[in-house]
């Protein structure tokens, strides 16, 4: 059927063809910008190094000074118009330091790893260093990823005024192989709500440790951890235990035994911060 429109004739069949073709090619245009700013996306997996020592600890503060927070302001000023997310593997607290922190954040960006690894270190402050950034595939999580995580903490009995803020300085002779008979009941399963920070909001906090070792390492008493996670203080909790069970002072190796399984806990000790090191996160 035709019908006149001022002098020329239309048919509806026609006109319907010709909106359903612009529609289309709105369409087609749409989704090959939407394909081509994905393919712009990055996921960048970072390795972080930082002294903790005027840091307060991983995640981002209003008023103080952190890890994710200085980060974040070095990628602001870097990428202007994008929304800034750094997802780190796990916490740190204050004065706790890092040998292989991990993170990740996906932008629109054309740099390599190498630039924009560089591109951070430029406008950082040198208490933190990216040693190390790859592409990483888009749905891995420095966070959710990750399958393992291990510490150390550092213990002397020789003061330095060199090394007094990345060691836990001890006056008394400490006997590693009293200490390793604790740290090996650390081993396995456990519910570690006696030895963290209490928070309502964890729900589980069972934890299966993987490794815990005392080990003489030059004029340093190192003792290494690994776990599937982490509670707030936990390890800080383990080693103060530790070491005053090997100090004969508080408490015995029962009580800490009890305190490790949630039976009983009569007194409770915490190493300072600044012996503890964050050294790897482990993947599949």
């Amino acid at each position: 059927l035709l019908y006149r429109e001022g002098q020329s004739l239309y048919c509806p069949f026609l006109l319907y063809n010709q909106i359903n073709y612009f529609i289309g090619l709105k369409l087609f245009k749409f989704s090959f910008l939407k394909f081509k700013e994905s393919l712009s996306i990055k996921n960048y997996k970072m390795t972080i190094q930082y002294d903790g020592t005027n840091l307060y600890g991983w995640q981002s503060q209003i008023k103080e000074r952190t890890v994710q927070g200085e980060i974040e302001s070095a990628l602001k000023k870097i990428f202007k118009n994008q929304k800034i997310n750094l997802i780190g593997s796990g916490r740190t607290d204050a004065g706790v330091h890092a040998l292989g922190q991990v993170a990740n954040i996906k932008l629109d960006s054309d740099m390599s790893p190498n630039e924009f690894m560089n591109a951070i270190n430029g406008n950082i402050n040198n208490d933190i260093s990216i040693i190390n950034c790859e592409y990483a595939i888009n749905d891995f999580s420095s966070r959710f990823s990750a399958i393992k995580r291990e510490y150390k903490y550092k213990i002397s009995n020789n003061y330095s005024p060199i090394t007094r803020k990345y060691v836990w300085n001890i006056k008394e002779n400490i006997d590693s192989d009293k200490l390793n008979k604790c740290a090996e009941l650390v081993l396995g399963e456990h519910d570690f709500t006696l030895l963290s920070k209490k928070n309502d909001d964890v729900k589980n906090k069972v934890c299966m440790i993987y490794l815990s070792k005392w080990k003489v390492e030059g004029e340093h008493l190192t003792y290494s951890i690994v776990g599937n996670r982490f509670l707030h203080h936990m390890v800080r909790y383990i080693v103060g235990m530790m070491v005053e069970v090997v100090k004969n002072r508080s408490i015995s190796i029962e009580d800490f035994e009890n305190t490790l399984n949630c039976i009983d806990r009569k007194l409770l000790y915490k190493a300072p911060a600044r012996g503890l090191y964050l050294t790897n996160v482990l993947y599949e």
